[in-house]
C-alpha cells in the first residue's frame, strides 16, 4: 500500500472527470497498462474502497496516477471527487486484473469499450508504440459526441500510427466523419469480420455490453483465452472472490446501465 495526493482536476464532459495523483516520495508505478489499482478514500462517513483503472498516457511508468471517472448520481466516490480539492490524499493497493496485452501477438487485436471503460485502453496504445502489433481495432461506445473523451488525442494517435484503426459508436447521433459509425459497439462486433483462429478481444465498459458481445463471440467459435472481460462498473472486493453486492450497489449499477446503456 502506497500514498498519493491529488494535483490536477480537468473536466473532459459534462458528467466526466480525470484527475492526476502524484505518489508518495520514492514510490514508482509497477504495473501492466490496462491494470487497475483499489483506492481506500476517507469521507465523512468514514474509509470506502473503489477500483479504477489507470488512464496514464503521457507517463506510463513515473510517479503519477492519473484516473477518469464518470459522475453517478448520488454516488459516494462521486460526491468526493466531483466536490474535492487538490491535496485530497487516498490510499493505494494494487496492480490489479488481467485486461492487458496478450504475450502471443494476434493477427488482430480488437479493443471495445463503452464510456469510462477507453481508460484501460489509453496506456495499453502507449505501450502498443514500443511493440510489434500490425493490426489494432478500438471500438468506442458513447451516445453523442460530447462524450468522445481525448478525442483529439486518439485521431491524432491513429493519424501517426497505420497500425492503428479508431471507430467510434454513437447511438444517438448520425455518423458524419469516417471513423464514426452509426450504433452500438456490439452492432459493429457484428460487422467485423472477426476469425476466432486469429482475433483477440478485449472488452471493458458496461456489462450488458460485454455479455452480448461474449455471447456473440462464443458462437462464432471464440474461446475465453482470446476474450479477456472486464466490466467497469464496481470493484472487486478481493483479486479472487466477490462478495454480495449491496442495496447501495445494485442501485448504482443500475443507474449506470440506464445512463450509459449500450
Amino acid at each position: 500500500m502506497f500514498t498519493v495526493r491529488l494535483e490536477r482536476i480537468r473536466t473532459l464532459s459534462e458528467s466526466t472527470k480525470d484527475f492526476r495523483f502524484a505518489c508518495a516520495a520514492n514510490t514508482f508505478l509497477d504495473y501492466k497498462p490496462g491494470q487497475f489499482y483499489r483506492f481506500v478514500f476517507a469521507d465523512e462517513r468514514g474509509e470506502f474502497e473503489r477500483s479504477y483503472s489507470l488512464c496514464n498516457f503521457d507517463e506510463l511508468y513515473g510517479q503519477h496516477i492519473d484516473l477518469v471517472v464518470s459522475q453517478v448520481d448520488n454516488g459516494r466516490a462521486t460526491n468526493l471527487l466531483f466536490n474535492c480539492k487538490e491535496g485530497l490524499e487516498a490510499k493505494v493497493t494494487g496492480p490489479f486484473g488481467r485486461l492487458t496485452l496478450p504475450e502471443e501477438i494476434p493477427t488482430r487485436l480488437i479493443m471495445v469499450a463503452t464510456s469510462v471503460g477507453l481508460a484501460p485502453y489509453m496506456p495499453i496504445l502507449k505501450e502498443l508504440e514500443m511493440s510489434c502489433f500490425s493490426e489494432v481495432v478500438l471500438l468506442l461506445g458513447v451516445r453523442d459526441r460530447t462524450e468522445f473523451i481525448y478525442g483529439n488525442v486518439l485521431k491524432s494517435y491513429a493519424e501517426k500510427h497505420g497500425y492503428f484503426e479508431l471507430q467510434l459508436c454513437l447511438s444517438r447521433e448520425k455518423a458524419s466523419e469516417g471513423y464514426e459509425y452509426d450504433g452500438y459497439v456490439n452492432t459493429q462486433i457484428e460487422r467485423l469480420d472477426v476469425n476466432p483462429d486469429s482475433d483477440h478481444f478485449l472488452l471493458c465498459g458496461n456489462p450488458k455490453m460485454i455479455d452480448d458481445a461474449w455471447g456473440y463471440l462464443k458462437e462464432s467459435g471464440f474461446k475465453s483465452k482470446n476474450v479477456v472481460r472486464e466490466k467497469y462498473v464496481f470493484a472487486r472486493e478481493s483479486r479472487s472472490s466477490a462478495k454480495a453486492l449491496t442495496a447501495i450497489q445494485k442501485q448504482l449499477i443500475a443507474d449506470k446501465l440506464k445512463k450509459y446503456g449500450k
